[in-house]
């Protein structure tokens, strides 16, 4: 039995600071329904005849979430699983909304310099993201707030910013810093802005991932699960079998590429292709290079499979600002990222890290 799902995905004095525009929300639902075709598509293979596919999805982190369950759970079964992944969603969305006043994230971008309690689920994340900005010398920047919302892309303002402005905005991600002292605790200086929009969702599918093999594992009735968060992917299978993966193309609606991924590891892709706008021919588009403080341009989209959704996520993103170069961060032998380039019209892609069979 074959089936399909469709992902998506898109993360001085105090009193000075501006405050977050937040996009708006029908806008960026109209962007991802048009843009639907172009998104990773999932294929399920190995499935038994009789074994049956349960699906939930939600809207958190202004994208839409899917949850599936493989096997013949009872409803009692389903009903705790779908609670379970509702509470986490709720929380990690409610703790790193930027725009939302109420949330974990907007507070602390809005506290006054000094040393400040944070969130321990929070800091947690704001201290693995801050070991990224060191593992890919700040082309992954937690302190990119500035730039995202002078650029305003995804929302009804967004525009092509002066020069002046950029450098102002950049100068400010310089002039700001955040150290943790513990998961609750760290010493804000600066006017500082975090966005935390390359970090998020691979962080909140590992969370969500622990939660659901501990349910998931001693309920033989239950033969697996997929959680896809924004193109930011992680599952299981009980027999170990591995997904497979297909790739859609970023100029177009077929499927460019394919592979396997284990059970239990974690993928995730990113792309100039979610949110953008062309003005006089040239696309500009969410993913920022920190050191220009404009759209990056080393890849149109790149493809991370590692061990981790979180460290899939950071990677894939980490990939279009850096391009091949990221290939000097891998630590590991595990690792595989695809890179996807448009030359003369043609999309094209190349692989490194791990050798892995990638079909077409």
């Amino acid at each position: 039995m074959q089936n399909y799902t469709k992902c998506s995905k898109f993360g001085a004095n105090s009193k000075m600071r501006k405050k977050f525009r937040k996009p708006n929300v029908e806008y960026m639902l109209a962007v991802l329904l048009s843009f639907a075709i172009i998104i990773f598509v999932l294929f399920i293979s190995g499935c038994g005849n009789d074994e049956k596919i349960h699906s939930k999805q939600w809207l958190y982190f202004d994208t839409i979430i899917e949850l599936n369950i493989y096997g013949n759970p009872s409803d009692a079964s389903l009903d705790s699983i779908w609670q379970i992944a509702k509470e986490r969603l709720a929380l990690w969305d409610s703790l790193t909304d930027p725009y939302d006043s109420t949330s974990a994230l907007y507070k602390l971008n809005n506290e006054p310099i000094g040393t400040v309690k944070v969130d321990k689920n929070l800091g947690e994340l704001i201290n693995a993201a801050l070991d990224w900005r060191n593992r890919t010398d700040a082309a992954l920047e937690p302190k990119i707030g500035h730039i995202v919302t002078l650029w305003n892309i995804g929302s009804r303002a967004e525009k092509i910013p002066s020069q002046t402005e950029i450098d102002s905005a950049l100068f400010l991600i310089k002039s700001s810093d955040i150290v943790p002292i513990s998961d609750s605790i760290c010493i804000i200086s600066g006017d500082i802005k975090l966005d935390l929009g390359a970090f998020a969702k691979g962080f909140v599918v590992d969370k969500l991932y622990d939660s659901l093999i501990k349910f998931c594992i001693g309920n033989s009735a239950i033969s697996g699960f997929l959680v896809d968060c924004g193109r930011n992917i992680r599952g299981w299978r009980r027999n170990g079998k591995s997904f497979t993966i297909g790739i859609a193309n970023p100029r177009g609606d077929n499927i460019i590429a394919a592979f396997e991924l284990p059970s239990g590891w974690g993928c995730a892709s990113a792309g100039d292709y979610e949110r953008f706008f062309i003005k006089n021919g040239i696309r500009y588009h969410h993913i920022f290079d920190p050191r220009t403080g404009k759209p990056a341009r080393k890849a149109i989209a790149a493809t991370a499979i590692t061990r981790s959704a979180f460290d899939a996520d950071a990677m894939s993103t980490a990939a279009i600002v850096m391009g091949k170069n990221i290939e000097k961060i891998l630590d590991d032998s595990e690792t595989t990222i695809i890179l996807f380039y448009e030359t003369n019209g043609n999309v094209v892609w190349e692989s490194i890290g791990k050798k892995r069979n990638i079909f077409q």
